[in-house]
C-alpha cells in the first residue's frame, strides 16, 4: 500500500455532512444523485463518501498503489495470502473517479479497493476558509481507527498481508486493552487497531491540517455545535496537536495538526505503556519495549 485514499461509510444521517463538513471544518461537500455525500480536504475528487442507505457502518477502505506495477504486486501478494481479489470494471472505477481498481473482502467483512489514479485537479480546492487545507500528498487522507474482534488476526492481516509496519502501540489500561498504529508511509500511521466488540466498527476518522490556526477555528465551532469527546491535546503516539467529536453517522473525527512523520531506517516502534500515567495518552507514559 502506498497511500490511504479514500474511506467508504453508511448512514442515514449522511446528509449532516453537507453542513458541519463545510462549516466546522472548511471541508468541500457535495451529494450524488443516489444521495451519497461525498467531502474532501484536498485536490483530489473525494475523501470520504458516506452513504445513505443502512445503518451505521464502515463500507470500505481505498488504498493507493501509486502505479500498475504496485497494484499488480498487491493483488499477487493477497491473492497468494488466500483471499480472492475481484476486478472492479469500469462502473466502479468511475463510481470511485480512479483509473482501475480491484477488490476483495478481509477477515473481518470489509471490503478493501485497491487502486491507481484518483482523479485529481490541482488548484481545485477551495475549502470555506483559506487555513482548511489538509496534509495529504503522498501521506494519504489521514488514518483511520478501527475496532477489530480479534486484534492479533487484524495485525496479521494488516502487517502480513497488506505489507503496513508496525510504528507503536499503547497500552490504555482497563477497559480499553492495547492500539497499535500501522503505516505504509512516512505519516506515523494510516490504521489504528483496538480490539472489542462482536463486529469490525470505523472508531474515527483522523484529518491533519496544515496550520494550527486551523484546529484552533475548527475547534471554538466544535465545542460549541458538536459533541465534543476528547478537548485539544498532544496526543503521544504522534505528537500531533488534535482534537475530536462525534458526528450524527456513527463514528468520531479527529482533527489535528503537527503530526511527526517516520523515517523506516531509523525509526524503532515503541510499547507505550499509558496506564502507568492513569490513561491519558495525552502525558507521559513509560516506553516499556519495542514490539513486533
Amino acid at each position: 500500500m502506498r497511500t490511504l485514499g479514500y474511506v467508504g461509510a453508511q448512514s442515514a444521517a449522511a446528509a449532516d455532512w453537507l453542513d458541519f463538513g463545510p462549516r466546522v471544518f472548511g471541508f468541500e461537500a457535495d451529494r450524488l444523485p443516489d444521495g451519497t455525500v461525498r467531502v474532501r480536504w484536498c485536490d483530489r475528487a473525494y475523501r470520504l463518501a458516506v452513504h445513505p442507505q443502512g445503518p451505521d457502518r464502515l463500507l470500505y477502505l481505498g488504498w493507493d498503489l501509486g502505479d500498475e506495477a504496485a497494484l499488480e504486486a498487491a493483488v499477487a501478494r493477497v491473492a497468494g495470502a488466500g483471499f480472492a481479489v475481484e476486478p472492479g470494471g469500469a462502473r466502479l472505477a468511475a463510481e470511485r473517479s480512479v483509473r482501475r481498481i480491484v477488490f476483495f473482502t478481509d477477515p473481518f467483512g470489509l471490503r478493501h479497493e485497491l487502486f491507481v489514479g484518483q482523479e485529481e485537479k490541482p488548484g481545485s480546492y477551495r475549502g470555506q476558509r483559506p487555513s482548511s487545507r489538509a496534509v495529504t500528498g503522498d501521506l494519504g487522507l489521514g488514518f483511520v481507527a478501527l475496532r477489530v474482534p480479534d486484534l492479533q488476526r487484524g495485525l496479521d492481516f494488516y502487517r502480513d498481508v497488506l505489507g503496513m509496519r508496525v510504528s507503536d502501540a499503547i497500552n490504555l489500561g482497563r477497559p480499553y486493552g492495547e492500539m497499535w498504529f500501522l503505516r505504509c508511509n512516512l505519516r506515523h500511521h494510516s490504521i489504528a487497531l483496538l480490539e472489542g466488540g462482536d463486529a469490525l466498527r470505523l472508531e474515527h476518522l483522523m484529518i491533519e491540517t496544515a496550520t494550527l490556526e486551523e484546529v484552533e477555528i475548527a475547534w471554538d465551532l466544535a465545542e460549541r455545535e458538536m459533541d465534543a469527546f476528547v478537548s485539544p491535546g498532544r496526543r503521544l503516539s504522534d505528537n500531533m496537536f488534535l482534537f475530536r467529536v462525534r458526528t450524527s453517522t456513527g463514528f468520531d473525527v479527529c482533527y489535528g495538526w503537527g503530526a511527526r512523520q517516520v523515517d523506516d531506517e531509523n525509526w524503532i516502534p515503541r510499547y507505550i505503556d499509558s496506564s502507568r500515567a492513569g490513561g491519558i495518552v495525552y502525558s507521559a507514559a513509560a516506553v516499556v519495549t519495542a514490539p513486533r
